[in-house]
């Protein structure tokens, strides 16, 4: 049996994940926004801890402080390579980011291999290796690589368990649900989600050992995630699982003045519409204490006005999967040309058909592609359709999926006219 080395099919795949890797090092340069770029709120956070002051950031709407708006693996990552105290350290992290994002290619291609097969799995590979987004957002100081990459690999590892579900696949998948998990909260919903569609739609012969298993993977996903949990609760006196934020997102996209994404229709931050003394009274209250009054009063919005929040949800959607009109708006945050907005809004459209058009060839053509890519994009778009969709790197995650799902679209299609 020939190795993986050997194979003719990985070693495309390995020399596309090259050829990307060097795409994506070369558009660092060719951008050069390593020198001094904008960090927000990751920057803070990573700046303390190698200050010594832990885990803290400034945080919204109140003084800097014990913080869990972001979970900790992005923000350890900015930190270890401020820590080293290298020259240029933000050019050595987005080189890192390089590399996740060109092992994205193969991972994902992996994937395509496995539930297609290797003519869709190359025609993958080669559209993620040129897709202008992941080489975009390896020069970005924020987490859409890392999210795009511990996604495509959470993805990975479910379907190799359901293959194979032995105690050692088990035990390391646990390990990596719950790095993941640390990296991109709204894995939370989409792992589980995905488990019980493939085990129970796709596998239909799942034995009472395989469940065991799979119950084991659960138990070290969260013996993973309990030490910044058991953080959190000593932090902030009350369970935080995860982040603090999604009281804060939530009303960011549901009160009086909302839009859906993060500005005002006349570009004013969403949070200067709070009256003074609500300001004020905020400031006194805890990070957890502060977005989860802020959290009461959007379900408060919500419930009041429904049909507003609807016709805010269907706008959300199209910010999510399309474009926001922040840079309409605001110059603030906004680091890009005006052109380049518009050129990721007109990448999309192609996305968006070829992707959707691909769900329904493999519906009828291959179930087993069909049921796996389904929850992914459902569960990243419930959290930013009933909250916030002002930024582009919220769907980065499940664009290579729905690229795998493109490539399936146009090679059905190039087969359908050669017959013709």
């Amino acid at each position: 049996m020939r190795s993986l080395a050997q194979d003719p099919f990985h070693r495309k795949l390995w020399a596309l994940t090259l050829l990307g890797f060097a795409v994506r090092v070369a558009a660092i340069f060719v951008l050069n926004d390593y020198r001094n770029p904008l960090t927000a709120e990751y920057g803070i956070v990573a700046q303390n801890l190698v200050a010594g002051k832990g885990f803290v950031g400034g945080g919204w709407l109140g003084p800097e402080g014990p913080t869990a708006l972001n979970t900790p693996i992005y923000p350890l990552f900015l930190a270890l390579w401020l820590w080293i105290g290298q020259p240029l350290p933000y050019l050595w992290a987005e080189i890192a980011q390089s590399v996740l994002s060109a092992l994205v290619i193969y991972i994902v291609g992996k994937i395509a291999y496995v539930l297609s097969d290797r003519q869709i799995s190359i025609i993958t590979g080669i559209f993620l290796v040129f897709y202008p987004p992941l080489i975009y957002f390896c020069k970005q100081i924020s987490p859409a690589i890392f999210t795009t990459f511990f996604t495509a690999l959470s993805f990975y590892l479910i379907i190799l368990f359901w293959r194979n579900p032995t105690w050692k696949m088990a035990i390391i998948s646990g390990l990596a649900f719950g790095v993941s998990i640390l990296a991109e909260p709204v894995l939370l919903l989409a792992i589980p989600g995905t488990i019980f569609i493939l085990g129970l739609t796709i596998y239909r012969d799942i034995r009472r050992d395989a469940l065991r298993k799979l119950f084991l993977s659960a138990l070290v996903c969260v013996l993973v995630l309990l030490p910044w949990t058991v953080r959190n609760y000593l932090v902030f006196d009350r369970i935080v699982v995860l982040k603090t934020s999604f009281g804060l997102n939530l009303w960011l996209g549901n009160n009086p003045n909302a839009t859906g994404f993060l500005y005002t229709a006349t570009g004013e931050p969403m949070q200067n519409t709070l009256p003074a003394g609500m300001r004020d009274y905020l400031a006194t209250l805890n990070e957890a204490e502060r977005y989860a009054v802020l959290g009461q009063e959007a379900w408060h919005w919500i419930r009041t006005h429904p049909v507003p929040f609807l016709r805010l949800t269907a706008r959300r959607l199209v910010y999510l999967w399309w474009i926001s009109p922040t840079y309409q708006v605001t110059t603030q945050n906004i680091v890009e040309p005006r052109f380049f907005y518009i050129a990721r809004a007109l990448i999309q459209i192609p996305l968006l058909v070829f992707g959707v058009l691909g769900y329904l060839l493999a519906f009828s053509k291959n179930r087993l592609l069909f049921w796996s890519n389904l929850w992914w994009p459902v569960a990243f778009t419930i959290p930013y359709a009933i909250s916030v969709a002002g930024n582009t790197r919220y769907r980065l995650p499940v664009e290579p999926v729905l690229i795998l799902m493109s490539a399936f679209a146009i090679w059905t299609l190039v087969g359908k006219f050669r017959k013709a």
